[in-house]
């Protein structure tokens, strides 16, 4: 099979497109924050989550300090799911309160799994295997989310906790957009 030929007029524009597209790679600080936070469903929560953490929010972080704060954050805040969910279980009224919180219990579980293994290869710098974790804990927590969301106030708190640990999510996923050679040593 014949490769095609390139003329040497196309060839020099796409190193001109190559050169003067601006790389979203070159992004630090509050720059890449916006830039980020502006590609996830919930800019404010987005914005806050992030200018809260010292690493994430100061003038010379990188993508990976914003995946980084975000993947703390969410273990973090699974943890407390973690810690709630059996409380919840003692004072569920119906069986078929019981029956959500026990799959919620199962679904928290795997989260903590995954987001514990996407640290892992965060760590490592296996960052597809890290998105792909990141995307199962997320299912695993949209699960138990739509299982409890809308069925009464006394799952509101886990509910709240489920829908910011999928937020979470998305940012650490878009951060891994952003990185450079930078992020990885």
């Amino acid at each position: 099979m014949a490769m095609p030929r390139y003329r040497p007029l196309h060839l020099c524009l796409l190193i001109l497109v190559i050169y003067t597209t601006p790389s979203i790679g070159l992004l630090n600080g509050t720059e890449l924050l916006k830039a980020a936070c502006n590609q996830t469903s919930d800019y404010a929560f987005c914005h806050a989550t992030l200018t809260a953490d010292p690493n994430a929010g100061g003038p010379q972080a990188l993508a990976g300090d914003l995946a980084n704060a975000a993947l703390r954050l969410a273990q973090t805040k699974a943890t407390h799911a973690q810690s709630l969910i059996p409380v919840l279980l003692q004072n569920a009224t119906t069986s078929l309160d019981h029956n959500r919180l026990q799959m919620c219990q199962s679904s928290n579980n795997k989260a903590i799994s995954q987001l514990s293994a996407a640290n892992n290869d965060f760590n490592s710098d296996s960052l597809d295997t890290m998105v792909e974790e990141i995307n199962t804990a997320a299912r695993a927590t949209n699960d138990c989310l739509n299982e409890i969301q809308d069925k009464g106030t006394h799952f509101s708190l886990l509910a709240t906790i489920n829908a910011d640990l999928i937020k979470l999510y998305e940012i650490c996923i878009v951060s891994t957009r952003y990185f450079t050679v930078e992020d990885l040593y």
